[in-house]
């Protein structure tokens, strides 16, 4: 799996303070079995699943009087006990149809369990861990029921459930990771005493071959993010403490979190002295993504580069993120538009003039790699149409010299063969071969 596929999924949990709606969880995990893809890095996108969330719901809703609603899971009747394996497979079964067959009762599976006290969610927990349930069944009701138990006490959480750090179930690490980031907010001091004392007694020490420890520099990240709220010296000691090869990981979990305006100026100090100068563009970049919303357009990462005081790299980093996630985003929803591609070039070239077009084929490869909106053919005809507009190759090679376009080889040759430059046109014809 490449850094590109589990982004979509930890963006929207983050921005949804870790509370993810049941129904949510039913359709971030179809959208990741149909993608064959695993949850274990965070990458680039904002809120794509919570757009595609309300988009469905929405439709949803509208023919909700014709979905019958199903009471096994004894979630219609707040007077009967939760049934939790006639829960996983109602959770299972919306897994797999892509979510909101049962709406009511998902709504109300929903409402009851925000609604458990700590105790009752341990106690639910405990009592699912005992249940003869196949290991999907079991993730789904933990990947509910955690994050749950997280926002009422993180300490809890962490202590209860340290030892998955190392499984394969992406989401539960990722959601202690951030219980280790609410735990420093609430109080840093226990937090990071507790933290040392599991890196010491070995909880974190690698299970790779290349040594590094991806739990651990979730964790480091997620806490040294939560203390520039705080002391941003105890941030700059922490960071400066790992090996220089860790580092940058630990920054990237950082680029992700809702930073304040001038928690940025602060993360960007901690970027500039803490890792090589050749990484820091790509981590400063990987924020840009996270400011772009539906009100403000591209106006908050704009205002973001300015305020770091970019560097023409750092800009140029951040430019390609946004540009790669927005496309993302569009492809994930609906056909990408020429509006959508105006608005954004508009932007890139604000900011990067030079970029314009390469970024224009960049997001047309990229809208055709996610929910097959949109074919080759459609992002063909528009890379053809922005070429022609731009007076040189560039919009073409980008997009034929991106990943996405490899799996159409056939038609992308006969679009090569377009390319006025012929040295160009011969380089992308033998890497298409």
């Amino acid at each position: 799996m490449t850094d590109r596929g589990s982004h979509l999924i930890f963006e929207w949990l983050k921005a949804n303070l870790l509370i993810p709606p049941i129904i949510a969880i039913c359709l971030a995990a179809a959208w990741l079995g149909s993608q064959q893809r695993s949850i274990s890095t965070l990458e680039l996108q904002t809120a794509v699943l919570q757009k595609a969330i309300a988009n469905r719901s929405s439709s949803s809703l509208a023919n909700s009087s014709a979905d019958k609603p199903t009471s096994a899971a004894n979630t219609d009747n707040d007077s009967e006990a939760l049934d939790w394996k006639k829960i996983a497979e109602l959770l299972m079964q919306e897994q797999r149809m892509g979510g909101f067959r049962n709406i009511r009762s998902m709504i109300n599976l929903e409402r009851r369990s925000m609604e458990m006290s700590k105790e009752q969610l341990l106690a639910a927990l405990d009592e699912i861990a005992k249940l003869d349930l196949p290991k999907s069944s079991r993730d789904i009701l933990e990947q509910m029921l955690i994050p749950l138990l997280i926002q009422k006490d993180p300490e809890l959480a962490l202590k209860k459930y340290i030892d998955r750090i190392h499984g394969s179930n992406g989401f539960t690490r990722f959601a202690l990771a951030k219980a280790m980031e609410k735990w420093t907010k609430k109080d840093s001091a226990s937090a990071i005493a507790w933290f040392d004392e599991q890196i010491a007694t070995g909880k974190f020490d690698s299970k790779s071959l290349n040594g590094k420890s991806s739990a651990r520099f979730k964790f480091e990240g997620h806490l040294i993010g939560s203390l520039l709220d705080s002391d941003l010296a105890a941030a700059k000691h922490r960071l400066n403490s790992l090996p220089e090869d860790q580092r940058k990981d630990a920054l990237a979990q950082i680029s992700y979190m809702h930073l304040e305006e001038e928690r940025q100026i602060e993360f960007a100090e901690l970027v500039r002295k803490g890792i090589t100068e050749k990484d820091q563009a790509e981590i400063l970049g990987r924020h840009g993504p996270s400011l772009v919303s539906d009100e403000n357009g591209y106006e908050k990462v704009s205002a973001y580069l300015q305020r770091i005081q970019a560097t023409p790299s750092e800009r140029t980093a951040c430019v390609e993120k946004v540009v790669e996630s927005q496309a993302s985003n569009f492809s994930m929803q609906e056909k990408i538009t020429r509006e959508d591609l105006n608005t954004m070039r508009e932007w890139v070239t604000s900011l990067d003039p030079e970029s314009t077009a390469a970024m224009t084929g960049k997001a047309l490869a990229k809208a055709i790699s996610y929910s097959g909106k949109v074919d080759f053919s459609e992002a063909a005809e528009l890379a053809l149409e922005y070429n022609a507009a731009s007076g040189n190759d560039d919009v073409l090679s980008a997009f034929l010299q991106s990943n996405p376009v490899s799996e159409h080889r056939e038609e992308a040759r006969l679009l090569a063969e377009k390319i006025s430059d012929p040295k160009l046109r011969e380089e992308i014809l033998n890497n298409l071969e």
